[in-house]
């Protein structure tokens, strides 16, 4: 059901995870639910709430063993009449559903949530713990971002005592497209101790002679799905500025996980470790053999 390429990357960044606030108080749980959105359609899954799930976007990923859920459309284009079908308690928006399909949806009387875009860690695990309050799982939330903040912290403590190190990001080929300070692709260089040298672009546009202006110790190039390919092209073509300290040093990475542009709390704190093992690898070392990285 899920679609990949590297078209998909700025549709993701754009497109979730979202963060609400003040929908989730005292009230009665909601025992059906359609998503808009792909990281809402994992979390929800992840709370073990996929039971009050009646919808979902063709960009959803249903986990291995679990029942297929019928299709309300694409996260830019959803089936009103569907929805209205399916009857749900309540439909969770993303900021990609467009604000026409939201009004008629509420004009047919269904109640719209619509998430916002977070920034950083933080604030995904607030997104995670209303998801859990909506739905009923407000402990399962708390426990999944009890552990996964423990994890978190962990990184985030050891990479303060390590010196900074600098680092680009490539998401995007025509143009050269990074992440930029506010995102919580950012948040993950910073928090494993790196220095992001596109963060104040302002438009997430940088040129390769500014990445050489600027000599990254670390060159990452992040793809979704079956782009890998794509990025290893990418990274080929770095390997050919040898005066960058991140080539001389053989470190331009591809990351191929699609949880480096589409987090839960879990996955974030997954991906985190990549990130910190490839910035500081020998203080990598000591932490990914501790037992909290295993649960």
């Amino acid at each position: 059901m899920k679609k990949t390429g590297l078209a998909l990357v700025l549709i993701c960044l754009l497109a979730g995870p979202w963060v609400l606030t003040g929908h989730a108080a005292k009230q009665t749980p909601l025992t059906r639910v359609v998503s808009s959105g792909p990281l809402i359609t994992d979390m929800i899954y992840q709370l073990g709430a996929d039971s009050h799930l009646v919808g979902v976007t063709s960009y959803c990923t249903i986990p291995e063993g679990k029942e297929n859920k019928p299709v309300i459309g694409t996260v830019i284009q959803i089936n009103v009449e569907e929805i209205v079908r399916l009857q749900p308690d309540a439909v969770f928006a993303s900021t990609l559903t467009r604000v026409k399909q939201i009004q008629a949806l509420r004009n047919q009387g269904l109640r719209v949530i619509q998430f916002d875009n977070p920034p950083d860690f933080d604030t995904l695990c607030d997104m995670l713990l209303e998801l859990g309050t909506l739905l009923g799982r407000k402990q399962a939330a708390m426990d999944i971002v009890e552990t996964a903040a423990a994890k978190v912290d962990l990184v985030r403590h050891t990479a303060n005592t390590l010196k900074k190190r600098k680092v680009f990001i490539q998401i995007g080929i025509k143009p050269l497209k990074t992440a930029e300070q506010g995102t919580f692709i950012n948040n993950y260089i910073e928090l494993a101790g790196g220095t992001n040298i596109a963060g104040h672009t302002g438009s997430g546009i940088f040129s390769r002679e500014h990445v050489l202006k600027e000599n990254p110790d670390v060159i990452f190039v992040a793809t979704m799905g079956t782009a890998t390919k794509a990025g290893i092209a990418q990274k080929d073509a770095w390997m050919q500025f040898t005066a960058l300290n991140a080539v001389k040093n053989n470190e331009v990475h591809v990351l191929a996980d699609d949880s480096v542009f589409s987090p839960t709390p879990q996955t974030f704190a997954k991906t985190l470790m990549l990130f910190f093992s490839h910035i500081h690898p020998k203080a990598a070392q000591g932490l990914i053999s501790m037992e909290i990285f295993h649960e």
